[in-house]
């Protein structure tokens, strides 16, 4: 099964743009996990200042491994989601702030070096030890081959983003972990059931972003049937990217490349710019994050399991985060 993987990108960074360069990836650790280094090159200022509005706005997705023929996406069946359309999509009530969900979602931008250009991903706030945690998908954070030592850069988080509104802030990160098999196999341009990252939110100031905005707890080894989840994110492709969508789905397990398995739906569609927003139960946990879909058979979500999510964000509640 061989499923398109979602990265939404812009345009090329004008001359002069403050990117850092590619970081050497740090020796994968004894519990499954890969850290990157230090990836705050910025100050804040500097990251407001890089990430203008049209920056922001211009962004577009662009799938991976495109076929010659794009496949059409299926309709959601059925439609869960109060008010959905024909993908089972719905736009979040504004403001944003305003409810629990909504407001620890947000959008992720960030360059890739290996080819200068600008994308941009979903994620949610994470509660964890040192609040300052967000979850995301590995294809967000990862962008080499297999061992290859590619990480995005100039990398910031918008909790409650809403058409070039920063109602909470902008938040830049520290360092990334990933999966030590999604390392091993890369960002090979398919979705993957390890496609999971923690990202370190550095502080401004005495602010720590769980403080400030809030955060989601989370579910491990959660398999099977799982009915009545809420996922949220911003796609861009067929949507525009400026507004937060949110889908109702079941789920189910599909068997995945590495063993594992993924939370499958028929009730949404996700789209480019959906990467790795979260699926949230309504105990306001966190079920897995977006990894992609192949079109013809919907949505499938990486699973906050065992052996994935939990290493990564144990390994950033261990360095303090």
């Amino acid at each position: 099964m061989r499923l398109k993987t979602f990265l939404a990108v812009a345009g090329l960074v004008a001359g002069g743009a403050l990117v850092a360069s590619a970081p050497v990836a740090a020796a994968a650790t004894p519990d499954g996990v890969v850290q990157s280094p230090q990836v705050d090159k910025l100050t804040q200022s500097q990251s407001e200042k890089f990430w203008t509005p049209e920056r922001l706005r211009s962004a577009r997705p662009v799938a991976q491994d495109v076929p010659k023929v794009a496949a059409q996406p299926q309709a959601a069946n059925p439609v869960l989601t109060p008010g959905g359309d024909q993908f089972g999509n719905a736009q979040v009530a504004r403001p944003y702030t305003s409810d629990f969900k909504a407001r620890v979602t947000g959008k992720v931008f960030f360059v890739n070096p290996r080819d200068g250009l600008t994308y941009v991903c979903s994620g949610s706030v994470i509660n964890s030890t040192g609040k300052s945690v967000v979850a995301t998908a590995a294809h967000c954070v990862f962008q080499g081959g297999a061992g290859q030592s590619i990480w995005s850069s100039n990398f910031i988080f918008i909790p409650s983003y809403d058409n070039n509104s920063r109602p909470l802030g902008t938040w830049n990160a520290a360092t990334f972990w990933i999966p030590t098999t999604y390392f091993n196999h890369g960002n090979d341009g398919f979705t993957h059931e390890d496609d999971v990252a923690s990202v370190a939110i550095s502080a401004q100031g005495a602010n720590k972003i769980t403080n400030v905005v809030g955060g989601l707890g989370w579910v491990s080894n959660n398999s099977g049937t799982i009915n009545g989840w809420d996922t949220h994110g911003y796609p861009q492709e067929m949507y525009g990217g400026q507004n937060q969508l949110h889908c109702i789905g079941n789920g189910r397990d599909a068997g995945g490349f590495n063993g594992d398995t993924y939370l499958f739906t028929n009730n949404c569609v996700a789209f480019g710019g959906h990467s790795g927003g979260p699926v949230i139960n309504a105990s306001n946990q966190l079920l897995a994050v977006t990894s992609g879909s192949d079109r013809s058979t919907n949505s499938f979500y990486a699973r906050a399991a065992s052996n994935t999510w939990i290493p990564v964000l144990n390994a950033a509640q261990a360095a303090g985060f």
